[in-house]
């Protein structure tokens, strides 16, 4: 294997020869083909990659929301237990920003930073003071007892935000966090998701079709056909950098 991803620090999470099959057969589809690569503390870095290229099955591998069917995915500074609720949560230590809306839409803003908390098995004065912190440190207090349907894009996906940092983890893995925003919330929830993961000490990777999001981060994997060709550092003999700087979404998406 060779050790695309470490930097200073421990390793978090690695991929050896790591997986993923979708059905059997002649229909079988390789969603993750025989990745190698580790993610260090305080680890930056943007995985890019045309749609399909398995970029959001790799995250779910090293989120443990997913298992590998061939490889390992293994967790080596963090703990992966999800406690028996693996289809729910991500790992502890963990933290992912779903791409799209994630809230629970019955629930307020208050109500879905804390859930996860009390899954986790805290009580209920504890979850409410830690969701309550998130989202102060968000300066979302005045969504606190708003319903996503009442929120913008924007404010949800800071929400969403706030729901992981809840957790404290200590590796935040997003999936195109930016994808539904327009250009200056997309900017504003980055800022937000950075500046905190530097808070909490927390190594991020992001996947990401936007060249702006990328450029924020360290490194910047490519990813194509469900492996990953350009982990990180230059290579010559990779593919042209058309790939690897892919452009910004067509049109802006509205966020109200």
């Amino acid at each position: 294997m060779t050790d695309v991803g470490t930097k200073a620090g421990e390793p978090l999470v690695v991929c050896v020869d790591a997986a993923r099959t979708y059905g059997s057969g002649p229909n079988a589809v390789v969603a993750v083909h025989g990745v190698n690569c580790a993610v260090s503390a305080g680890a930056r870095i943007a995985v890019v990659g045309p749609s399909g290229s398995g970029k959001s099955t790799l995250l779910h591998l090293m989120a443990a929301l997913d298992r590998p069917t061939a490889g390992t995915v293994s967790h080596p500074g963090l703990s992966a237990d999800t406690g028996g609720v693996a289809d729910i949560l991500p790992a502890r230590d963990i933290g992912v920003v779903f791409q799209g809306p994630s809230l629970l839409p019955p629930l307020t803003a208050m109500e879905n930073v804390a859930l996860p908390l009390l899954i986790d098995g805290l009580e209920a004065d504890e979850a409410a003071e830690r969701a309550s912190a998130a989202l102060a440190g968000l300066e979302l207090e005045p969504l606190a007892a708003k319903l996503p349907d009442e929120m913008s894009a924007g404010q949800a996906q800071r929400v969403a935000v706030a729901r992981v940092l809840a957790r404290r983890p200590r590796l935040i893995l997003a999936d195109e966090p930016t994808g539904q925003l327009d250009r200056e919330t997309a900017r504003q929830v980055m800022a937000v998701l950075l500046s905190a993961a530097d808070t909490l000490g927390a190594a991020v990777l992001i996947t990401t079709h936007d060249a702006r999001v990328a450029g924020a981060l360290d490194e910047r994997w490519y990813m194509a056909d469900g492996r990953v060709v350009r982990p990180g550092i230059p290579d010559t003999h990779s593919r042209p950098d058309t790939h690897e700087h892919p452009e910004p979404p067509d049109r802006e998406r509205e966020s109200r």
